[in-house]
């Protein structure tokens, strides 16, 4: 208790004004090293600041979106914050403060500054209008152009005795405890502490990003009381005025809008002024049968003041794609100073279903006005039937599960989270929502050093691969892992019947697919028979992959489809390795030739080896020249390592026939080179081959990838696939205690 000495909530306060509100839990506790902050900057940053930082990460991973590929956009941020209650409890127990530790401008700005947003970082305090005329405002900068994507919201935190105490002289604080909108016996509010933010983007890019869509802004208007009855008095008409105008831009009849999310503080004066406010818009051409309902969130989570608009668009939304409205608290006796029986509303004071629509989707209102005299109002629309599920192959029978965090005791508790995510689902790795959920927390994550990619072919391997993580010890002084960053490939070349492998990939990968398909086109072109028919043993066609002069073109065309399916994910070398006749497919990926002349090149080594040590020996040689003089050859745009022993190609003078035909003493052809690789400053060496030929295997092998540091680009394993994204577990934050 004596912690909060001083600030409302201190539970040993004597004034009943610093007793009651509805407080977050925590509210000194912050992960303060994710955002790279010093804990003794962070004992100095007002908990708003706090509280913005972290709920608009939760709203990005919300979103499906990676916070990380939004640096340097043109991202806004615009959110309701008003003056600073921390610095206040500061300056009234005479301790030092921080000026940008507790100024809103920083508070948003620090948004801007932790993800690299580049657009306008914008904080609004119109009292309690402030968090909804930051949803306008975003939705100005969409619609201008101004921003690409905007992140909208407010935050209130309460700690200020006095100013709790200023609002309970005024009457704006209920003695009681408890909001009582509508009601005969309302008599104020009680102050709440929350913070919510939405990501907003035009509507045809959120379509065209496949974004998933709760609702459509369809309107949204910000104005003044002007000369009213007073500072803080509602005023009627121009509360009318702010809610034509949002109807007028979204060009819907008022007699559609089912629902009002009203501002409501439980004021005998402004509730009544409100409700005829909204019965004379909303009620015109509105059947009798079918009133417009209303209620608030305020009677049930408490008043949020500058986040207060943002908590009530959020529950409009929430209770439009549930089609349950929640029922509004404390409503027995209607208020006398309303008209009930002439106006066309009804308040929802239990649990209700969303009226029926027919032809149209749900229409909202969400309304809210300051004491500094600002009106605003959001027309929220429906979006339509969640999204089916995503399209794709029944080809990939394996999925990745990329977890990570920022230490391992985040990594072990978003493991706890997905096993809660998971409760009851059943069912293989390809079924739709275990896909989407490989696919948003992919595509829709920042990635962080402490890594687990968990491979998985049904829930039940998932679920055991997530027990075994959750349960796992941190590893004693364990330090943050070092992130791969420059890789190389080997190629053995060595043909074999590990040709046999790619017909599952060839089926399930269209980068595979083209890669095989093409070489296939040009093998039938120059012997008339089928590449892939001897590869995968389709038909009798009296060849065998035991004869190298089918085997050394299928090896090459085998892996030059690997390298391009690596490449789909992301990753593509900084030094090739090739031995035997591996050399034809390192040099590819090297940039030497292209895909035809390579294959050409291996058809004709094969010719070669086929003949050796024969009498057609000497003609295969003479056309293996031939070949050789029709190669467009170029220089290697990474390393070329082109032995066992190690040597790096520096000409392409050098690639001679020699070259091509030398045999290497290490038939593994690694033992050689195994020193070469960090000279050349390589972290990680990646054999393209055998291990990586299924398609569980590749996926294995980009898992080892994604642990050792890669950076993956998820949606590669996804190609030919229709994906959506879904709700997942946000990031765990390892909190800690910061407080003066």
């Amino acid at each position: 208790a004596g912690s909060w000495s001083g600030a409302v909530g201190d539970p040993d306060a004597e004034d009943v004004v610093n007793l009651r509100g509805a407080f977050i839990d925590g509210i000194d506790w912050f992960d303060s090293r994710f955002f790279r902050i010093s804990p003794i900057e962070a004992r100095m940053m007002d908990p708003q600041q706090r509280l913005l930082l972290e709920t608009t990460w939760e709203a990005l991973e919300d979103a499906g979106i990676d916070p990380d590929r939004l640096r340097g956009s043109r991202t806004g941020v615009y959110a309701g914050v008003g003056s600073s209650e921390y610095r206040d409890l500061l300056e009234s127990g005479n301790l030092a403060h921080s000026y940008l530790g507790t100024t809103g401008s920083v508070a948003v700005g620090r948004i801007a500054f932790a993800l690299g947003l580049e657009g306008p970082a914008m904080p609004i305090d119109m009292a309690c209008a402030s968090s909804l005329a930051a949803v306008h405002q975003a939705a100005v900068g969409l619609r201008t152009g101004e921003v690409d994507v905007a992140l909208a919201g407010g935050v209130n935190v309460v700690l200020s005795p006095a100013v709790s105490g200023f609002m309970m002289e005024i009457g704006m604080l209920s003695p009681t405890g408890q909001c009582r909108p509508f009601d005969a016996s309302a008599n104020g509010y009680v102050r709440g502490e929350g913070c919510g933010m939405v990501v907003l983007k035009r509507l045809s890019q959120a379509e065209a990003d496949g974004d998933r869509i709760y609702a459509v802004i369809r309107g949204a208007a910000v104005n003044q009381n002007g000369a009213s009855a007073g500072l803080t008095v509602p005023n009627g008409p121009a509360q009318e005025r702010v809610m034509e105008e949002a109807l007028a831009q979204a060009g819907v009849s008022p007699s559609d809008v089912d629902y009002l999310e009203a501002h409501a503080v439980g004021s005998q004066l402004g509730d009544p002024i409100e409700l005829n406010a909204a019965a004379s818009v909303y009620g015109k051409g509105r059947d009798g049968e079918l009133p417009l309902l209303v209620a608030t969130v305020k009677s049930n989570i408490g008043h949020l003041e500058w986040a207060a608009g943002v908590a009530a668009l959020i529950k409009t939304v929430l209770s439009m794609n549930k089609g349950v409205i929640p029922g509004s608290l404390h409503f027995q006796d209607p208020n006398p100073n309303v008209e009930w029986d002439r106006i066309p509303v009804r308040v929802v004071s239990d649990t209700t279903d969303w009226p029926p629509v027919s032809g149209r989707r749900p229409l909202a209102g969400v309304n809210a006005f300051g004491l500094s005299g600002t009106n605003a109002h959001v027309l929220v629309e429906g979006y339509g039937a969640p999204p089916a599920p995503g399209e794709g192959t029944a080809e990939r029978t394996a999925r990745l599960l990329p977890l990570s965090g920022k230490s391992e005791g985040a990594l072990r508790e978003l493991a706890q989270r997905y096993l809660g995510w998971l409760d009851g689902t059943q069912g293989p790795a390809s079924d739709a929502t275990l896909s989407d959920l490989a696919w948003t927390a992919g595509v829709g994550r920042s990635h962080f050093p402490h890594r687990a990619g968990l491979v998985f072919s049904d829930a039940e391997e998932l679920r055991s691969g997530l027990r075994a993580m959750a349960g796992a010890d941190d590893a004693p002084g364990a330090e943050t892992p070092v992130e791969a960053a420059r890789v190389a490939f080997v190629y053995t070349g060595h043909a074999g019947g590990w040709v046999r492998m790619g017909e599952g990939l060839h089926r399930s990968e269209p980068v595979v697919r083209a890669v095989l398909d093409r070489c296939d086109d040009l093998v039938r072109q120059e012997r008339g028979a089928s590449l892939l028919d001897v590869m995968f043993n389709r038909s009798a066609t009296g060849h065998e992959l035991d004869d190298p002069a089918w085997a050394e073109p299928a090896a090459y065309a085998l892996e030059c489809a690997l390298t391009a399916l690596w490449a789909s994910v992301g990753i593509r070398p900084s030094v090739v390795v090739g031995t035997g006749s591996g050399r034809v497919a390192a040099a590819q990926a090297a940039g030497v030739f292209g895909l035809e002349d390579g294959l050409r090149l291996a058809a004709a080594l094969g010719e070669l080896r086929k003949a050796l040590p024969g009498q057609d020996a000497q003609a295969a040689r003479e056309s293996l020249k031939a070949v050789l003089a029709g190669v467009t050859f170029a220089a290697p745009s990474v390393s070329l390592v082109g032995n066992a022993a190690g040597e790096v190609v520096e000409s392409v003078d050098t690639l001679d026939i020699d070259y091509w035909l030398r045999e290497d003493r290490d038939p593994g052809g690694l033992s050689g080179w195994a020193k070469t690789p960090s000279g050349l400053g390589v972290d990680l060496v990646l054999e393209v081959g055998p291990s990586s030929m299924s398609g569980e295997g590749f996926v294995r092998a980009v898992a080892s990838a994604y642990e050792a540091g890669l950076g993956i680009s998820f949606a590669g394993l996804f190609a030919g696939e229709a994906r959506r994204r879904i709700s997942l577990p946000t990031y765990p934050f390892q909190r800690r205690r910061h407080w003066v």
